[in-house]
């Protein structure tokens, strides 16, 4: 069975794909720390940092759907800490000015943007590129040995379960007919019991077979990573016009509260 999660767009060819996984990744996290490190409150920004993300994501030629059904998982966090935050100021205090109250709201907007800027970036980073490359780069980069290497196995192995639970839905529904005749919390929790022993007896075999053939830690990879000059000019504008952004920001509103 064929499966992608998080690398579904990862074959697309465009000069986001074709980049370094390491120039990819620390690229993303300049931006990320950019954005994310800007005033509380701070609308004005947005109003470039959005078009460049945007144009990014353009660029990438990864659908907005699938990106937009990616923040769907996270969404309900992201609003619920943006609507919280002038509701809980609101609540601690008795009397506060009226400016005081539009600054919340202000900043509660800002978190929910920062979030959802960030996520697109992240998102863009996972979809275009095959998620062994991106560990090969970040391990290439230093990561942690063993954090590398739990990734990887969670990464494979939640391939297997998926086939497990695949298998046992076709074989609930060819056993049951119309409606079921038992409870469906008795039949779905069987059927979790089911998956579970087979995923674990399965993985049992794959880590046997992976042994046997000289498994020690590493996974080995194909690919080897270059960086070329001219991969470093999308980056370099990229990082360049979020930092010019930023700097005339903060020029403004010295200028404006000086």
């Amino acid at each position: 069975m064929k499966h992608s999660f998080l690398d579904k767009y990862s074959n697309l060819d465009s000069p986001v794909h074709r980049l370094d996984p390491r120039v990819k990744t620390v690229t993303a996290l300049i931006l990320i720390i950019i954005i994310v490190s800007e005033t509380r409150g701070a609308l004005f920004p947005f109003l470039f940092y959005i078009p460049v993300v945007a144009v990014l994501v353009a660029v990438s030629r990864i659908p907005w759907s699938y990106i937009l059904k990616r923040c769907l998982i996270v969404a309900p966090f992201i609003l619920l800490t943006a609507l919280f935050y002038p509701i809980s100021n609101m609540l601690a205090s008795d009397y506060r000015p009226q400016g005081q109250y539009n600054h919340d709201y202000m900043v509660g907007l800002s978190i929910f943007l920062k979030a959802y800027s960030a996520l697109i970036l992240l998102i863009l980073l996972t979809s275009s590129a095959k998620f062994h490359n991106l560990l090969l780069g970040l391990r290439k980069l230093k990561m942690p040995k063993l954090i590398g290497i739990i990734s990887a196995l969670m990464y494979r192995y939640v391939f297997l379960i998926h086939d497990e639970i695949l298998k046992t839905n076709m074989a609930r529904d060819s056993r049951t007919t119309g409606k079921l005749k038992m409870s469906r919390l008795k039949v779905f929790g069987n059927q979790s019991a089911m998956v579970f022993i087979r995923s674990f007896e399965r993985s049992q075999t794959l880590y046997n077979s992976m042994l046997s053939r000289g498994f020690n830690g590493e996974f080995p990879s194909m690919s080897k990573l270059s960086v070329k000059g001219k991969e470093l000019l999308l980056p370099g504008v990229l990082i360049f016009l979020m930092l010019v952004i930023r700097l005339a920001n903060q020029n403004i509103q010295n200028y404006l509260f000086n």
